[in-house]
């Protein structure tokens, strides 16, 4: 699905939007995080073959996620969004599922903040 090359101007914009992405998350700045889920190298290529995909979307910021993306190979799908609105946008992702007919796992994770340890 993802085409064999792209334009200099979307690489330079995911490259951008990476480091946008990275200190959005450090700072919690939510108009950061709405910019930086913009993506122009594979979530337009691959959104066609999730059905349901722009229902659940709409679904999720209209219930406050900054914005969602497809995560890895798929078929899961990241909403970021605000600890206080975490369980509004997970309940009207489920709902946006189920109107689709798709049963979905759908549930509130935390970003893990201290990462990789030595065991």
């Amino acid at each position: 699905m993802l085409p064999a090359t792209y334009s200099r101007a979307d690489a330079i914009f995911n490259t951008a939007h990476l480091g946008l992405l990275l200190r959005g998350l450090e700072t919690a700045n939510s108009n950061w995080l709405k910019a930086a889920l913009q993506d122009r190298i594979h979530q337009p290529y691959r959104q066609p073959l999730i059905p349901g995909y722009e229902a659940v979307q709409s679904a999720a910021i209209g219930a406050g996620a900054y914005g969602m993306v497809i995560s890895g190979a798929g078929p899961t799908l990241l909403a970021l969004t605000a600890p206080e609105t975490a369980e509004a946008v997970r309940s009207a992702m489920e709902s946006a599922w189920a109107s689709q007919g798709t049963t979905a796992q759908v549930k509130v994770l935390q970003i893990d903040t201290q990462g990789a340890i030595a065991c």
